[in-house]
C-alpha cells in the first residue's frame, strides 16, 4: 500500500482529517511500530578518518546490530576504553598513530559510535600510556541497525520500508489514535480500544517475522560524520 492508500483508508473513518494531519500520524505509527517490532533492519556506510575516533550516529537508528570495517565483523568492548587522544573533550589536533593494527573494535558514546584499534605502548595527550588509539587507516565502517523508517514525505506514492502484509498496522494505529482527540466528531475511546488491540494483534505477528530472520534490509549511503 502506498501513503496514499493508506491515507484513503483511515478517511473512511476521519473524514474531517487532513493530508499532514493524518501523514504525521502515520509518521509517529511508524515510530511505534518500528520500535516495538524491530522489522526494519538497515545499514549506514561511511569511510574513516584516520586519526577520528567518535563518528555521529543517526537519529534513525534504535539499536546497532553490527559494525564491520571493510565487511569484517568487529567486535563492541564492554565499556569505554581509557584512551586520551585526538578528540578528548571534543578537541582535534594530533595527528594519526604512526602504527596501525586490525585489532578494532567499537563501542557507544552517546549518540556517537567509537572505532579503536588495540595497540601497546601509545601515548594520550596528556603523556599517559594507552592500550587503545583511534583508527589510524581510511576504511570502510558500515553501521548495521535496527532503525526507524523514514518518515513519509508529502509524496503520495511512497510506499516504506515496512513488510506489504504488517502496514494495516500503521492504519489501525492511525485511525485509533486520532478517535482519541477531543472535540473530533469521530471522538470514540471505547472504538479506539479495539483498533488498538487489532495494532497490537500485527505488531506481535511482526515481531516473530522479525525473530525469525524475515526482516526487511536496506540501505544508506552517508555523508561522512553524518553516521
Amino acid at each position: 500500500m502506498t501513503q496514499k492508500q493508506l491515507i484513503e483508508l483511515i478517511n473512511q473513518h476521519h473524514p474531517s482529517a487532513g493530508e499532514t494531519e493524518v501523514r504525521l500520524a502515520l509518521n509517529r505509527a511508524k515510530d511505534d511500530f518500528c520500535s516495538k517490532t524491530e522489522i526494519v533492519v538497515d545499514s549506514w556506510v561511511q569511510d574513516s578518518v584516520a586519526g577520528q575516533r567518535y563518528y555521529t550516529l543517526d537519529d534513525r537508528i534504535l539499536r546497532i546490530k553490527e559494525v564491520q570495517i571493510n565487511d569484517v565483523s568487529i567486535p563492541r568492548l564492554i565499556g569505554k576504553p581509557i584512551i586520551n587522544d585526538d578528540e578528548y573533550d571534543g578537541a582535534t589536533g594530533l595527528s594519526a598513530g604512526s602504527s596501525s593494527s586490525n585489532d578494532r573494535s567499537w563501542y557507544i558514546d552517546k549518540n556517537r559510535i567509537g572505532v579503536v584499534e588495540k595497540i601497546s605502548g601509545v601515548m594520550t595527550r596528556d603523556g599517559k600510556q594507552s592500550d587503545y588509539q583511534s583508527i589510524s587507516e581510511v576504511k570502510e565502517i558500515r553501521v548495521i541497525a535496527v532503525s526507524r523508517d523514514s518518515d513519509f514525505t508529502t509524496d503520495l506514492t511512497e510506499t516504506g520500508n515496512i513488510p506489504v502484509q504488517f502496514r494495516e498496522a500503521l492504519v489501525f494505529k492511525t485511525i485509533g489514535d486520532l478517535m482519541l482527540r477531543q472535540g473530533s466528531a469521530q471522538f470514540n475511546p471505547q472504538l479506539s480500544q479495539l483498533f488498538d488491540a487489532k495494532y497490537t494483534s500485527v505488531v506481535k505477528e511482526a515481531k516473530k517475522y522479525a525473530r525469525d530472520g524475515k526482516i526487511h534490509s536496506g540501505s544508506a549511503i552517508i555523508k561522512p560524520q553524518d553516521f
